[in-house]
This record gives structure tokens, sequence and C-alpha cells, in this order.
């Protein structure tokens, strides 16, 4: 039998089937030689052991906007954006960045500011911040280099909430990357 045979295919998904089974049901499995002696497993079976769970609350998104008056702020979050201590951009980011430029105006004044939480780690929050906000202005700049960019870091001076040991998402909404344009 090739390696491309559609039955191939099917035994591999009974034998990931049976195996779900076995799991959720009382009775003794029997010997069984090899996976084409495994019987197809009935819907209400396979039903049986699928579990469902919910992604609520567990994703967040990479970038939040927020407009007040002419002023514009795109927050950037950096515990998704960047391995935790590091300020190395993936390369998948640009692309995302560069789509979140889209609507600042051609020659437009960019302020590219970095925040972090308070925990300290082995790079200074002063750094960290310095350095995640430039690697996002190096993004900036070679997608938009019509735009003029003043970058700054501020590691943990300005939290948008109030951290809570007992709640980990309070120090995550403070790490972020916030570009700043308009007003």
């Amino acid at each position: 039998m090739s390696a491309r045979s559609p039955r191939r295919g099917r035994t591999a998904a009974v034998v990931l089937a049976a195996g779900a089974l076995a799991l959720t049901t009382a009775a003794p499995a029997a010997a069984v030689d090899s996976p084409e002696d495994l019987p197809a497993p009935t819907p209400q079976q396979l039903a049986a052991s699928v579990q469902v769970w919910s992604t609520e609350g567990s994703v967040r998104t990479l970038e939040t906007v927020a407009t007040e008056g002419a002023e514009t702020t795109i927050s950037l979050a950096t515990d998704i954006l960047f391995a935790s201590q590091s300020y190395e951009l993936p390369a998948s980011a640009a692309p995302r960045i560069g789509q979140l430029l889209a609507d600042v105006p051609d020659g437009a004044a960019v302020q590219v500011h970095g925040h972090t939480d308070s925990l300290v780690g082995p790079i200074p929050n002063d750094e960290l911040s310095r350095n995640r906000a430039q690697a996002v202005a190096d993004v900036i700049a070679a997608e938009r280099p019509d735009l003029v960019l003043e970058v700054a870091g501020f590691a943990d001076t300005e939290p948008v909430v109030r951290e809570n040991p007992d709640d980990p998402a309070t120090y995550a909404a403070n790490r972020r990357v916030e570009i700043v344009y308009g007003g």
C-alpha cells in the first residue's frame, strides 16, 4: 500500500479517534494487532470525545487605536510584539506596522514612545523601553521615510493602569509602544 493511499489517511483518522475514545469510555480495550483491526467509531462516539473550549479573554490584539481631538495614538502591545526582555522585532511585524501607518498624513511628525511595566529584568526598563521604541521607529522609517520621527523611552513612568500583583493583565497593559501623530 502506498503512503498516499486514501485508506492510509482513513486509518490514521480511525487510530486518532480510537485513541480519543479510549480516554472517554469505561470499557476495557481489546488487544489490537494493527490499526486496520480497529472498528470505525460511530458519530455519537466521536461527538462524545470532542472537548469544547473558549478563547474568550485569552486572545488580545496587537494594537489599539484611540483618537482624542486631533491626536491619534496607536498602542502596540509589546508583550505580543517582542519576546520577553528583548527589543528585536520579528520580521512579521513590519507589514502590520506599515498597515497601521496608512492614515498618517504625508510628512507628519510622529512620536514613538516605549513603555514598560514596573517589573525589573536583566535589561533596565529605561533601556528596554527606549530600544523597543527605536525598533518600531526603524520599521516606520523604512515603511514611511516621509515621516518625521521623535523617539523616547519612558520605562514605567507613565502606566495606563494601576498594576495589581493578582492580575497579570495590568502589567501587560503597561508594556507598550505608542505611535502618536496629529494634534
